[in-house]
Parts: structure tokens; C-alpha cells; sequence
């Protein structure tokens, strides 16, 4: 059997911290991104992500190599910890809006309002079907890879996801009929 480069690292870093380091520095990014959107809070999310890795050090030697990607070990541990920082601080915040650049200002503005729509729509979804959703298309993490994070079957995934997808298609639905209604009733009442 043929090692990853990645398999490779990890064997590395059991036995050399410093090699941790590379870990780090390719997966940094992503997993303070997860957290920062599931959170809304940069320092938060900072010292979040501090914490994870500094556990995934600490437990490197437990990980065993099981198919999917390391990255999911390490989402799963970002995860958890954040899921036991928000415990500890009784909150929850909301997920964090896209930014796109200006090119075409009218375009943007309109992607925009679309995202906010799905954003505030997905903000309304109950926080399992939120994190699905987050970790499979914001994340694009693989199914075997979010299975891995929720500590679920890859099947289980499929149908957490489909079963988001549906309250999130139907969150969006009322929304607008919420938007249409009330446009129509101020086009009514302007004449």
C-alpha cells in the first residue's frame, strides 16, 4: 500500500513535533474558517482554533490512519471543542456572510442579497442541519469526511443532508412568500 503525502506527515509528526508544523500550516486556515462561520466571531474562533490544534497535537498519537482524510480528524476535533466552548459561554451566534469583491456592483449587490436570503435561511435551520450543510458546501468537505466529523455513517450524512436541504428549500419558500406578500401589499398601498 502506497502512503499519502499526508500519511506520511502525520507518521512524521508522531514522532517529531516539529513536523506538526506543516500540519498545521496547511490546515490552519480551513478549520479557523469552519469555526469562524459557525460562530460570527474572529477572536473566538482564533482561540478556538488554538485550542484544537493544540489537542490534536497533544492526541496525534491516538490518530490512526482509517480512510478518510486527517482533515477530518481535525474538524471533528475543531468541532467538539467548539461545540464545548459554546457550552461553557451559553451562546450562539450566527453564521457569517460571504464577501465577494466589486467587479460588477450590481451583480455583487444582487449575489449578495441572494446569499443573505440563503444565509438568514440557514441561520433558521435547526444548528444539525445548519452544520451539515456548512461542513459538506462551505466546507466541501467530502460525505465520508463530514461522516467522520458528526461521528456518523456516510449514509447517515446523505440523509441529514437531504433532510436539511428540505426544511432549508422550504425556509426559503416561506421567505418568499413572506418577501412577496408584503411587497404586494406596498405596491397596494402606493396606489
Amino acid at each position: 500500500m502506497v502512503k499519502t503525502e499526508e500519511e506520511r506527515l502525520v507518521e512524521q509528526a508522531k514522532e517529531d513535533p516539529e513536523a506538526f508544523g506543516r500540519l498545521y500550516d496547511r490546515y490552519i486556515d480551513q478549520i479557523h474558517t469552519y469555526i469562524f462561520r459557525q460562530i460570527n466571531d474572529d477572536a473566538l474562533a482564533q482561540d478556538i482554533t488554538a485550542a484544537a490544534f493544540e489537542k490534536a497535537l497533544r492526541n496525534l498519537h491516538r490518530y490512526h490512519w482509517q480512510g478518510v482524510s486527517f482533515a477530518a480528524w481535525l474538524y471533528r476535533i475543531a468541532r467538539n471543542e467548539m461545540i464545548q466552548r459554546l457550552r461553557r459561554e451559553r451562546f450562539l451566534a450566527p453564521l457569517r456572510g460571504w464577501m465577494l469583491s466589486s467587479l460588477n456592483v450590481e451583480k455583487t449587490t444582487e449575489i449578495r442579497e441572494q446569499q443573505n436570503h440563503v444565509q438568514q435561511a440557514i441561520k433558521k435551520l435547526p444548528s444539525r442541519d445548519r452544520e451539515v450543510i456548512i461542513l459538506r458546501f462551505y466546507e466541501e468537505l467530502s460525505s465520508a469526511e463530514v461522516a467522520e466529523v458528526l461521528g456518523c455513517s456516510t449514509a447517515n450524512v446523505y440523509v441529514r443532508l437531504h433532510r436539511a436541504l428540505t426544511r432549508l428549500r422550504q425556509e426559503l419558500a416561506t421567505d418568499s412568500t413572506t418577501v412577496t406578500n408584503l411587497t404586494e401589499r406596498e405596491n397596494y398601498v402606493s396606489e
